[in-house]
């Protein structure tokens, strides 16, 4: 029963126990739970034919915060909305406003960025009203998606597949990852042959402190080229000095996070995917502490400001405080005081308003208070979000490097060698620093520079001009230019920030479409080994140099994304149809225009027009012929614009899952499925890639011979995990590079290990992929193998259940063609 009082509608009921006890007695603080209504899910709803008048229907699973929301307000003296501070909290106020019949122009809304009492107080105390054009700008975006995503999406079921989507922003995405990876695929590798070496003032050194490494800084072109350049200075070890010089180096403290760099710190420190990241945040904002996370700023306010000086002050002391600050964010409790502030933040970017950035309510607390509940991947996070706000007030560091050119004598100035020492002076920000937050935004990978010890700058430092230096060890070595590397889920979260596709709020949502839509895996890609060698010498007059086995390595990336085969089919589709609605310029332009409407700079309902009028014609065209439009149709212009045709029972058909090769029999039992090559997409495989691609699987399936072993052939097949070796129907990984010996002993390994248990005929290993079944039959009869489900308690395992799933797992291999026997099976569990 509501008592007559001020009613404060929050979205989170997380939220409403905190703010309560803030505003105590007089007030009544509940939860929207979100949005309360949505578009009608109809194309209807976007009123194309109505003047783009939308329809709204309130949401039939929040009909008890409804009824909470209306029940409340009967009794309520005045109502305070108080949605989250962004657009899409601004419409979550007006629908509430909508459903409680409120006058829009005077009711009061009430904006907080971090739920403290000051904030809090002074946001309830000091209440705007609602913004229509933030308002309008939200819902325009809703407009928009939905006119593309049920436009666009039904031609994708005609063409492409079922159950697929197309969106204004997570199509772009899409198109990211595969670009990416035509680009690597298609990417000549140049190789060339780097030489570096160990120098030293001393033609004898007496110890290894008075050895430095350098590098000439040219690569030659080849294995000859390096051989030769080898030989040219065997018989001379002298280098001179030409120029040496220290410069000085400044690193800036780190800007505080906003979302989009708070994402990709998780995802690279902690590989927290966008998703869970979100979650966390909102998590750490509702429960006081930590400011609101959906921001594109990266400056504090001044008062947070000057709490986090005086952190550093108590820590490190006045020195390590940054002297000059980039322009306050305007907040609540800032933008009153200092309008050139506001000023600064109308200029920003506005991929979402621009408030403050991510920081802690209390500096204080560099972790989360003990005897609260929190995760280890919540603590984390807070952590982290506590260190980049404090650093950002910190100082820079400083250093200095120590830079030394000099030539070899017989290179007649032809190429240039260089040595590099560094040193820190004044460590700055960097005394905050820990080994875990290191990663820049701006590169997958860190390449921090180490400082040199005390005894290795001095030697450094020492060298001047003319000054004859000796060489130690020449070394040839060979390298390969390599393709840029494919996106983590961090990467893509900057470029899609970098492109202007979406919002920072939208990221996390956008890669998990993509993911779970099965249009791009996240897997990590097998390192390739190529088999090389190194050219050294030592001492002088020595030749032949010394051949030393080298691997050239590739690959290797760990959780990256991959574009599947339905990833490409569609995105195929949907560039070659609509290039300029799913071009990265339009969405970018989209953002801006999205802005300009929060603004009130442009109509919202032009915005609508104009997109429409953009493609609605080559739409009707595609929903009226769709082979001949699409393209899509085989050789012999099959009409089905899912299925072509190649001749001789060959066709390429586009499943639920993806395209497929099959060749048909002459009955369904005969017909022969080969999967797909993963590159191409379902409209653009050729014929003869076709054809070599199911020779190919051939192939593999049946195995070539590597070797012998006992008299028994050693067969290496491809399969779902990779290329592995078969000998008596034992499998064995197989690495690129693995000799005969090293084949032979994996088998030989497995063959021998003992078992876990063994459960009458069956016996429990376990192998590279889990546990499994091996059951010896008698006679000749090679033994047979059967993958154990994931999830079965191998103790409890009796010799009856470990039969079903034998059975179970044979029936499933022969159905599959000889693959699984992993899921599908009944899960055996210890009794109670």
């Amino acid at each position: 029963m509501y008592t007559q009082m001020r009613l404060i509608i929050v979205e989170s009921p997380a939220k409403c126990q905190k703010i309560q006890g803030f505003l105590g007695p007089g007030h009544t603080v509940i939860a929207s739970m979100g949005h309360i209504r949505a578009l009608a899910h109809d194309l209807d709803a976007v009123g194309i034919n109505n003047n783009f008048e939308p329809t709204y229907e309130f949401l039939k699973e929040k009909a008890k915060a409804i009824k909470q929301l209306t029940d409340a307000a009967k009794g309520a003296t005045s109502v305070i909305l108080c949605a989250d501070d962004d657009r899409e909290g601004e419409a979550i106020a007006y629908s509430v406003a909508v459903l409680l019949k409120l006058n829009i122009a005077t009711n009061p809304r009430a904006a907080f960025r971090e739920i403290t009492r000051n904030a809090v107080l002074d946001a309830v105390n000091n209440p705007r009203t609602i913004d229509m054009n933030r308002v309008n700008s939200q819902q325009s975006r809703a407009m928009l998606d939905m006119m593309v995503g049920f436009t666009i999406s039904p031609l994708l079921w005609s063409y492409v597949g079922p159950a697929l989507s197309a969106g204004r922003c997570q199509t772009p995405a899409l198109r990211l990852v595969v670009e990416r990876e035509r680009i690597i695929e298609t990417f000549k590798s140049e190789g060339s042959w780097l030489i570096s070496g160990e120098w030293s003032t001393n033609e004898k050194p007496v110890n290894k402190n008075s050895v430095w490494p350098a590098v000439m800084t040219e690569s030659l072109s080849d294995e000859e080229s390096a051989q030769n350049y080898l030989e040219n200075h065997k018989d001379t070890k002298v280098g001179v000095v030409k120029k040496a010089e220290t410069k000085p180096w400044t690193e800036s403290a780190p800007l505080a996070l906003m979302t989009s760099t708070l994402q990709q710190q998780a995802s690279n420190l902690y590989h927290c995917n966008p998703k869970k990241t979100m979650q966390i945040a909102q998590k750490l904002y509702e429960a006081g502490h930590i400011t609101y996370m959906r921001t594109d700023q990266e400056t504090m306010s001044e008062e947070a400001v000057e709490n986090a000086k005086k952190v550093i002050l108590a820590k490190w002391g006045p020195t390590y405080v940054k002297t000059t600050m980039p322009p306050v964010a305007a907040t609540a409790l800032t933008k009153t005081k200092k309008a050139s502030a506001a000023a600064t933040a109308a200029e920003l970017p506005k991929a979402q308003e621009a408030h403050e950035a991510i920081r802690p309510t209390h500096f204080e607390n560099s972790q989360l208070p003990e005897g609260e509940d929190w995760g280890l991947q919540e603590k984390k996070i807070y952590h982290l979000i506590w260190l980049r706000a404090i650093q950002s007030v910190m100082s820079a560091a400083k250093g200095d490097n120590r830079l030394v050119t000099f030539d070899a004598e017989g290179d007649d100035g032809d190429f240039e060698w260089l040595a590099k020492w560094r040193r820190t002076t004044f460590p700055g920000w960097k005394a905050a620093d820990e080994k875990d937050a290191k990663i820049s935004e701006a590169q997958d990978s860190e390449t921090n520079e180490t400082d040199a010890s005390d005894v290795s700058w001095k030697l450094g430092e020492s060298l001047a001009p003319t000054q004859r230096v000796y060489w130690q060890l020449l070394l040839a070595k060979p390298q390969e230019s390599k393709p840029p590397g494919r996106y983590t889920e961090a990467s893509l979260v900057r470029e899609l920030e970098k492109k202007g596709i979406g919002r920072p709020s939208t990221f996390a949502s956008l890669i998990a479409t993509l993911l779970e839509k099965a249009y791009v895996e996240t897997k990590d890609i097998v390192q390739e080994i190529k088999e090389s060698k190194t050219y050294s010498l030592t001492t002088l007059g020595q030749w032949p140099p010394t051949l030393s086995p080298f691997q050239l390595k590739k690959g290797g990336e760990k959780l990256r994304m991959v574009p599947t085969a339905l990833g490409r089919s569609l995105l195929d589709f949907t560039v070659k149809n609509f290039p300029d609605l799913f071009a990265y310029e339009f969405t970018a332009t989209m953002e801006k225009r999205l802005d300009q409407i929060a603004e009130g700079k442009e109509p919202w309902k032009q915005v609508l027009g104009d997109t429409w009028n953009s493609y609605k014609d080559r739409l009707a065209t595609l929903k009226k012929a769709p082979s001949a439009a699409a393209g899509s149709g085989g050789p012999g212009g099959n009409p089905n614009p899912k299925v072509r045709e190649f001749g001789n029972g060959l066709k390429a058909v586009l499943s639920a899952k993806g395209p497929l090769l099959l060749k048909e029999g002459e009955t369904k039992e005969q017909t022969v499925f080969y999967g797909w090559p993963g590159s191409k997409s379902f409209q653009s495989l050729t014929e003869s890639e076709a054809l070599a691609f199911i020779e190919n699987a051939g192939k593999q399936k049946v195995g070539e011979a590597f070797g012998e072993f006992e008299g028994e052939q050693i067969l290496q097949k491809s399969g779902k995990f990779g290329s592995y070796f078969e000998w008596k129907g034992i499998r064995v990984s197989a690495a690129p590079g693995d000799s005969l010996e090293i084949a032979i002993k994996k088998l030989q390994e497995k063959a021998t290990a003992p078992p876990v248990r063994i459960l009458g005929p069956f016996q429990v290993r376990t192998g590279q992929y889990g546990p499994y079944l091996m059951k010896v039959v008698g006679g000749k009869d090679k033994p047979q193998f059967v993958n154990i489900p994931a999830g079965t308690d191998l103790d409890s395992l009796t010799a009856q259940q470990a039969g079903e799933i034998f059975e179970a797992g044979l029936k499933a291999k022969a159905a599959g063609g000889g693959k699984g026997g992993k899921g599908g099976f009944k899960k055996f569990k210890k009794k109670e």
